[in-house]
């Protein structure tokens, strides 16, 4: 696929340079670094074409995001027993018939994502460059005075308050974070970013994604694994396993882990996990969206103008 993009691309070239009467170009138009007119030339037709691809990427993909923002305001809070396949927004609490530990704050949950990144967080900075992401969670279910309903959190986007939060490097690193990041090969020096966000028992849930029929079994831990992984966690605390609280079980309260359908993304490849409703990320994608759909067409009209204005029309 690579090289046919290339060939396309070159081919884009080799036309250009010829409706100029430059076909015997080709042969000048080897890589150098003396700044030869011919270099020059088609790195300025490239930035063109790149300027009007980056720009329509921006544009449409601002329409996307300001869809996916008006689908999380829009769509109406479903009751469990009446929610059908297809997109929906349900609230509830999240609950599930074990549990695990998570490695960081340690708590009793269902689901926890764990991750580092790199440098410290400022006050106005949203994201950081991950490094490692760790995420592993038991069936976990959302519950309504309906009904309850499977879900898939794989790739789901998360607003929800982190349980651990550490910027911090070297000696003045906590055990947990300096675990995690021996874990996933990371060094302990330099700043880093710890964070962990979980869901545990009783915890309210407004869940945004799609009804579908599960394609596969859901990738959660066994009974058996999610006792093991409690085990392992309390040991790496340096705390004696008889001192171990018991698991939240509720393996008798009828929850069907290979159930007909469930709550995932789906094709809309959306899923947003939040105690309410996400405003965070409403703002966000928000300003993505204004940001592509006003920054894209400058872009594309600039690009054009330079493949006009190299091509002798304008």
């Amino acid at each position: 696929m690579r090289h046919t993009a290339l060939d396309q691309l070159a081919q884009v070239i080799v036309g250009l340079l010829k409706s100029r009467g430059r076909s015997d170009g080709l042969a000048e138009v080897a890589p150098s670094v003396d700044g030869s007119p011919n270099l020059i030339s088609v790195l300025t037709l490239l930035c063109g074409i790149g300027g009007i691809m980056v720009g329509l990427f921006l544009f449409f993909r601002g329409f996307q995001l300001l869809k996916r923002k008006r689908w999380i305001e829009d769509t109406p809070v479903s009751k469990i027993a009446g929610a059908a396949m297809g997109p929906v927004k349900i609230f509830g609490k999240a609950t599930g018939p074990y549990t695990l530990v998570s490695p960081l704050s340690g708590v009793d949950c269902y689901y926890y994502r764990a991750e580092a990144s790199s440098g410290q967080r400022a006050e106005n900075e949203e994201t950081l460059a991950t490094r490692a992401t760790e995420s592993i969670f038991t069936p976990l279910f959302v519950e309504d005075e309906t009904g309850r309903l499977m879900i898939d959190p794989r790739g789901a986007e998360l607003d929800l308050p982190c349980e651990f939060d550490e910027s911090t490097s070297g000696a003045s690193m906590s055990e947990c974070a300096r675990r995690f990041l021996r874990r996933h090969g990371l060094s302990t020096e330099g700043e880093t970013t710890v964070a962990e966000y979980a869901i545990k028992p009783g915890d309210p849930l407004l869940v945004l994604g799609t009804i579908v029929e599960p394609n596969s079994s859901v990738a959660y831990l066994s009974p058996e694994a999610a006792d093991l992984q409690r085990r392992e966690q309390w040991e790496a605390m340096g705390l004696p396993v008889r001192d171990m609280p018991a698991p939240s079980l509720n393996l008798a309260n009828g929850f069907d882990v290979t159930p007909r359908a469930v709550l995932s993304s789906g094709r809309n490849a959306v899923l947003v996990l939040s105690r309410e409703v996400p405003q965070h990320m409403i703002e966000g994608l928000a300003r993505r969206a204004n940001f592509g759909i006003w920054l894209g067409p400058p872009f594309a009209v600039f690009g054009l103008a330079v493949v006009l204005k190299w091509l002798g029309i304008w």
